[in-house]
């Protein structure tokens, strides 16, 4: 705490805008998961959300976060899409195609496909019936295990864990180890607002025993 005191802000109280504001300007950096669906018709969507984690290892398993439309209370087409499919992909952000990512998130009508819009490539994914994204160097399907919601109003959360199945790596990423250096893969993140962030400035602290 500094020498001039806090500020406080009653998350109970406080309109959720001004809520999620400042929480998406501390929780940072914030991986985004690029996540492709198809709906019943087979029509693809593709969003991103920087609301993502890795939730377990042993089995693998990835959670992220599609919240309710801050306007009208909908749920997210990719949410809707993976209710009813149970199966998804989760690509890579890096700097090659942040600008088309961002041009994905745009509000478009159900049924319309954000890959064109964005001018990104799907391609077949081998284990579900979601496309891969040809440009992310790495592809996860997934199947879905569980959703969980929270709040039913505009900004309203949903918890999304599924199981990877299967990962596709581009065969330039990865080092004669097997790794994967972060000046290959070159990924970005969210800050608050409209601020991104790269991995160039990283550095190493080794891990106490």
């Amino acid at each position: 705490m500094s020498a001039s005191g806090i500020t406080s802000i009653d998350a109970t109280t406080t309109p959720w805008t001004e809520v999620y504001r400042r929480l998406v300007e501390v929780v940072v950096p914030r991986p985004i998961a690029l996540v492709s669906t198809v709906d019943p018709e087979g029509r693809p969507n593709l969003a991103p959300f920087s609301f993502y984690t890795v939730v377990s290892a042993n089995p693998p398993f990835l959670a992220f976060s599609p919240a309710r439309s801050g306007r009208s209370g909908e749920q997210k087409d990719t949410l809707l899409n993976i209710e009813a499919t149970r199966q998804y992909v989760v690509g890579v952000v890096t700097e090659a195609i942040a600008a088309k990512v961002n041009a994905a998130s745009a509000n478009l009508p159900r049924g319309v496909s954000e890959f064109a819009h964005a001018g990104l490539t799907p391609a077949p994914a081998q284990r579900v019936a979601a496309p891969c994204i040809a440009e992310s160097p790495v592809n996860m399907e997934c199947e879905l295990v569980e959703i969980r919601s929270y709040g039913g109003g505009p900004g309203g959360g949903n918890l999304v864990v599924g199981r990877i199945v299967l990962l596709h790596f581009d065969a330039d990423l990865l080092d004669p180890a097997g790794r994967v250096p972060p000046d290959r893969l070159c990924a970005v993140g969210r800050m608050g607002g409209e601020l991104w962030v790269d991995t160039h400035g990283t550095f190493r602290m080794p891990r106490p025993e």
